[in-house]
């Protein structure tokens, strides 16, 4: 039988889960587009401290329970870097039966 992959402090890791050598977790996952994604952190729980030096973020399981929701929600992942003139072209792409002059004034 396999042996289960453990971080530094013999934790069992869960699929997609890995530790870097720096400490560091990391979370891979493919997103809707089937694009793989990788999100990083310095905890792995929520009880873990953060090291010294290091920002106050959530931890990794933390991160991965939001990824599954947005996931499952159906939640477009790359809406969240989206800029405002991506966003007007996708609403007005969704809104394609109007009269030709709103649509040139879209343009």
């Amino acid at each position: 039988m396999k042996e289960k992959r453990r971080d530094n402090k013999g934790r069992i890791l869960h699929t997609g889960e890995s530790q870097r050598t720096d400490g560091k977790y990391l979370y891979k996952y493919v997103d809707a587009l089937g694009n793989t994604k990788y999100v990083y952190a310095w905890r792995l729980t929520p009880t873990d401290p953060t090291p010294k030096g290091k920002r106050e973020k959530p931890s990794l399981r933390e991160l991965e329970q939001q990824i599954r929701r947005d996931i499952e929600d159906g939640i477009d992942s790359t809406g969240k870097k989206m800029t405002l003139c991506q966003l007007y072209a996708k609403q007005n792409a969704q809104r394609a039966n109007v009269k030709k002059s709103t649509q040139k004034q879209r343009e």
